[in-house]
C-alpha cells in the first residue's frame, strides 16, 4: 500500500541485487534515466542520482 495516491496501483517487485547492478543500472544509464532512492513518507521525499553514482556507492559498500 502506498501513502501517495498517485502510486496506489503500483506493486513492489523484488529484484536481486546482482540483476539490479548488472542489468538495471546500465539500462537506466543508457536510457538517460536517474535512480530514485529512499523515496518515502506522505510526500514521497527522496533523492534522484545518476545510475553510475548508485553503482559506485554499491561497489564502495561491498569492498
Amino acid at each position: 500500500m502506498s501513502s501517495v495516491d498517485a502510486y496506489a496501483g503500483f506493486e513492489k517487485v523484488v529484484i536481486p541485487l546482482s540483476e539490479w547492478r548488472s542489468r538495471w543500472l546500465p539500462g537506466l544509464e543508457r536510457d538517460g534515466r536517474r535512480v530514485g532512492l529512499n523515496w518515502s513518507g506522505d510526500r514521497a521525499t527522496g533523492y534522484d542520482v545518476e545510475p553510475n553514482a548508485a553503482l559506485a556507492s554499491l561497489a564502495a559498500r561491498a569492498s
